[in-house]
């Protein structure tokens, strides 16, 4: 008995290791493909989304309907990341290759993609003449969009996702550890940076002039609700230890936000910011942040934007009527405590840039002109600011839209400290519709409320 006890434990040692290695392996196995400097990385439950929810995401993001048989494990999660390169990736679980290589072969006579080809034992196809995807035994990439001259290069670097392993994978890295703890049927964990770069902005308020835009993250996540909205919980944080205790510090500078003006913006509108914040206090965090100090410097040349922010007591609003145009389009709104910085109008309009100037416009109303370009502001007799890039859009900014935001969009906002409101047509960026992907997953939603926690 002695003899084969000590034999057995021989055993036992000899395959530790195999056992070990067996133990290691799980079903997961497929999310070694993202990459570990991903800037974003969304996961999406397909069991918790929409009834047909498992269809309709791949028909959203594959643009494809009929996936019996294609060889993918529909009840394991799928990923979505942006690369270092500023390509969207895709990576799904695959439980059969043999069946997808079969079915985008039946894809490809429908013209989905091009017929499979084999690189280094791996799969590969072009979807829809812009996004190269491979496959293993084990798990399918798709990365785009890429032009056709980059899509050898697109290979490459798929092949090398598919190789890597946990350790050179987004496994490794403290964002994937983030978005494990995020329990929603979307959750989203990204760099600031990743963002498009209109949007970007809101989310770095309180960060230290000294962070880029990489240290500052973005951990959210995503839920339908029944008015045709999807209610993005989220907050900034970094893992930059100082960075995050200034992100969390800068919260207390935001108050809860009123109804005020919130029936003023179009459902049609591209964006809206909704805030209420003492405004001595609100333009330090401007002051301190690059994108807002770079804007701020700019109207600064010509109106003492500073004192106009510091005279803020109240709720803010600020709107975007049509995003792709920027800037050119925004339209302000906000409750003062005081006007007294009208009194320096007088010494803006001397000390005007070249080829600029500030004329009167109405009563405590002004106008700023630079070439083609035409700034509206003043202050109503009970103390509210309003501004545009033309008259109607000044003057329009403090009255009801004649199509506002529904009252169940209003309500959610209420009471919030910092929210965006987003029209999902708007929500477009290197080529990606990805508000086309959010009515897919939700529906038919039409709005996205950011809610900062």
């Amino acid at each position: 008995m002695k003899n084969i006890s000590i034999k057995s434990l021989c055993v036992s040692m000899a395959l530790l290791p195999l056992m070990l290695m067996l133990a290691s392996c799980s079903g997961d196995d497929y999310l070694n493909a993202i990459p570990d400097d991903s800037t974003a990385l969304v996961a999406l439950d397909m069991q918790r989304l929409s009834a047909d929810g498992k269809t309709d995401v791949l028909n959203g993001l594959l643009g494809v309907d009929d996936v019996d048989g294609c060889g993918i494990d529909l009840s394991s999660k799928l990923y979505v990341f942006t690369t270092a390169e500023g390509n969207v990736g895709l990576v799904v679980k695959v439980d059969d290759d043999g069946a997808l290589d079969e079915w985008l072969g039946r894809m490809s006579q429908k013209g989905f993609c091009v017929q499979t080809s084999k690189r280094k034992d791996f799969g590969f196809t072009v979807i829809k003449d812009s996004w190269v995807a491979g496959f293993s035994s084990g798990a399918l990439v798709v990365l785009g969009p890429v032009l056709p001259s980059q899509q050898a290069d697109a290979q490459r670097r798929i092949i090398k996702y598919l190789e890597q392993d946990e350790e050179h994978s987004v496994k490794a890295t403290p964002m994937f550890a983030r978005l494990d703890t995020i329990g929603a049927p979307v959750a989203l964990v990204a760099q600031a940076a990743a963002l498009p770069e209109k949007m970007v902005a809101p989310f770095t308020l309180g960060a230290p002039k000294n962070a880029d835009a990489s240290q500052i993250m973005i951990a959210a996540e995503l839920n339908p609700v029944d008015n045709g909205c999807v209610v993005v919980n989220g907050e900034t944080f970094s893992f930059n230890k100082s960075v995050d205790e200034a992100l969390k510090a800068a919260r207390d500078v935001f108050r809860p936000i009123t109804d005020k003006y919130l029936a003023n913006m179009s459902d049609s509108a591209s964006l809206g910011v909704f805030m209420n914040v003492d405004g001595t206090r609100f333009i330090e965090l401007l002051n301190a942040n690059k994108s807002f100090q770079a804007l701020l410097a700019g109207v600064n040349t010509a109106i003492d934007m500073n004192n106009i922010i510091k005279s803020i007591d109240g709720d803010v609003a600020v709107m975007l009527p049509d995003l792709s145009k920027g800037m050119s389009g925004v339209q302000m709104c906000a409750k003062l405590k005081s006007k007294a910085f009208l009194a320096d109008v007088g010494y803006w309009k001397q000390s005007c840039p070249v080829d600029s100037r500030i004329t009167d416009w109405k009563k405590d109303a002004y106008c700023f002109t630079n070439g083609d370009i035409s700034y509206y502001f003043g202050v109503t007799p009970d103390l509210q600011y309003y501004s545009g890039m033309s008259e109607a859009m000044a003057e329009g900014v403090l009255s009801a839209a004649s199509s506002p935001l529904s009252a169940a969009v209003r309500q959610l906002v209420v009471g919030r400290r910092l929210v965006m409101l987003l029209n999902v047509g708007s929500l477009k960026a290197g080529g990606v519709d990805y508000g086309n992907y959010l009515k897919t997953l939700f529906g038919g939603a039409d709005t996205v409320i950011y809610i900062m926690k």
